[in-house]
C-alpha cells in the first residue's frame, strides 16, 4: 500500500462489541481494531444498528461506554488507532423525531446522519424522510444504497438518489463483487454518475468481514477508480465527513463499465 494511504477513516464500522451484530466481546474488538491499524486506517467511526422499532436500538449513553472500554483496550494494547461515535440508522420515518430527541448518535456529533438503505426495497416516502433530515440541518450519508435490490431493478431509481440530497457511501465489498454482480453494477452506476463520496468496510468481524479487504484488494481498487479517487473515497471526504463539511464528488473515471467483470482470486483470507 502506498504511503499517501496510510491515514485512511473508516466512516462505517461494526467494530463496538456486544451492541449488534458485530464483536461478541472486548477481546474480539481489539483484533479487529489491530487489523484496522495493519491495513492503514487510523481512524474508525463506530457504527452500530440502530433500527426503530427493534432490539437494535442501543441508547447513545451504551454506544458511549462501549466505546470507553474500546478506547482503554486500545491504549492498553498499544494499538494507534482513533474511535468515533455514530450510529447506522435505518432508512425509517421516524428518524427526524430520533434525532430530535436525542435518540441517536450523528457522526462524531457533528451534521452527518449514517442513514442504511435497505436491503429490499425503499420505504415509501424516502424523498421526504431525506428532506425532512435535511430540513432539520443535518446531512444524510447513504449507507450502501448498492445493496438494495430494488436499485438494481430500477436503474432510474439511482439518478433519483444521487441528485437528492444524500451523499453516498459504498461499500469496499461491493465495489469489487463479492456482494454480487447486481450490488456492484449499482456501485458502479453510482460511480457513473460521480456520486460516490466515501468507501468503507462496514467490518463486523476479525474473519470475513473485515479490513483486510483493503489491503487485499487495494491494487484492484486503484485499477478500478484511480488513485486520486481512491484517496477522495477513504481519506479526504470520510475527513470532511469528521468535520462537518461539504464532500467532493468523484473526478470522472475512463472506459468505466458497469457490466465488468471482475476476478475474485486477489481476495483470499489469511
Amino acid at each position: 500500500m502506498k504511503k499517501e494511504f496510510k491515514f485512511l477513516i473508516d466512516v462505517h464500522s461494526h467494530i463496538l462489541f456486544g451492541i449488534d451484530d458485530g464483536p461478541e466481546s472486548l477481546e474480539e474488538s481489539l483484533i479487529l481494531a489491530k487489523m484496522y491499524a495493519k491495513s492503514g486506517f487510523r481512524t474508525v467511526v463506530a457504527t452500530p444498528h440502530c433500527i426503530p422499532g427493534t432490539g437494535w436500538m442501543p441508547e447513545p449513553e451504551q454506544v458511549r461506554e462501549r466505546m470507553e472500554r474500546l478506547s482503554a483496550g486500545l491504549r492498553n494494547s498499544g494499538i494507534l488507532l482513533c474511535l468515533r461515535p455514530a450510529m447506522e440508522i435505518a432508512m425509517d420515518p421516524l428518524v427526524p423525531q430520533l434525532l430530535a430527541k436525542d435518540r441517536v448518535l450523528t457522526i462524531s456529533d457533528g451534521p452527518y446522519v449514517l442513514l442504511e438503505c435497505p436491503f429490499q426495497r425503499l420505504p415509501l416516502g424516502w424523498e421526504d424522510i431525506l428532506r425532512d433530515i435535511t430540513q432539520m440541518g443535518y446531512r444524510v450519508l447513504l449507507g450502501h444504497p448498492e445493496r438494495c435490490a430494488q436499485l438494481a431493478a430500477e436503474p432510474d431509481l439511482v439518478k433519483d438518489i444521487a441528485s437528492s440530497s444524500a451523499c453516498i457511501q459504498v461499500n469496499w465489498e461491493s465495489m469489487l463483487g463479492l456482494n454480487g454482480r447486481h450490488a456492484r453494477k449499482v456501485a458502479l452506476a453510482f460511480a457513473a454518475e460521480r456520486k460516490i463520496h466515501c468507501v468503507a468496510t462496514d467490518s463486523h468481524d476479525s474473519r470475513i468481514r473485515s479490513p483486510q479487504m483493503v489491503t487485499q484488494g487495494f491494487e484492484a481498487m486503484v485499477a478500478l477508480v484511480g488513485e486520486r479517487n481512491l484517496s477522495r473515497l477513504m481519506i479526504e471526504n470520510p475527513h470532511r465527513v469528521l468535520k462537518g463539511e461539504n464532500l467532493e464528488d468523484l473526478e470522472g473515471i475512463e472506459g468505466l463499465s458497469t457490466d465488468a467483470h471482475v476476478r475474485r482470486k486477489w481476495f483470499q483470507l489469511s
